[in-house]
């Protein structure tokens, strides 16, 4: 039965299997770890200065659109944006930058910029818990150019260490990339 239903027959041919090519040099594997707003930057740098890194570490630009930032609205003036600081500071918020340029947000505080409204509000609940109280969330439509640290060829501890450091900064991602040249 099945042999009055087949078409061609006589045509299929049976070739044995090529051997696989390997690259002679494969690609390196690296991590990536960002992105980080100018808020943010310092004490990721910092906690990844700690591990000794060296030359493994690298730093690129990451373009971000649509992102959600947690900010104090502008302020008067740049006396008043000191004085917020120096509060911020009292209150053991270290992680801040203060937008510099024209309106409509010269002299807001930005105090993270996030992939994600929730990462976005976790935040703001944090600082709401060290006591800030101006602060909100907001969208933000225009590009912003964040960075993103390249670990190259990391061992299974290094990745364990960088997934339990990822915690710490939410809105943070963790993941697998080629290595650049």
């Amino acid at each position: 039965m099945l042999l009055n239903q087949q078409v061609n027959a006589q045509k299929i041919r049976i070739t044995p299997p090529r051997p696989m090519v390997l690259p002679a040099h494969p690609k390196p594997a690296c991590l990536e770890w960002g992105s980080f707003g100018a808020a943010e930057l310092k004490p990721a740098q910092a906690a990844l200065e700690a591990l000794k890194l060296g030359n493994r570490l690298t730093l690129r630009d990451v373009q971000q659109q649509g992102a959600f930032w947690v900010y104090i609205p502008p302020l008067n003036s740049k006396a008043e944006v000191e004085r917020r600081i120096a509060e911020l500071q009292s209150l053991g918020v270290q992680e801040y930058y203060a937008v510099e340029g024209q309106r409509p947000m010269k002299n807001a505080i930005s105090l993270g910029i996030f992939k994600t409204e929730e990462a976005a509000n976790n935040r703001l609940e944090e600082l709401k818990q060290k006591g800030v109280r101006a602060a909100l969330v907001g969208s933000r439509e225009r590009r912003a150019t964040q960075t993103a640290f390249l670990v190259r060829e990391p061992d299974v501890a290094l990745t364990a260490t960088l997934a339990e450091l990822r915690l710490h900064f939410p809105g943070s991602e963790l993941k697998a990339v080629e290595c650049p040249p």
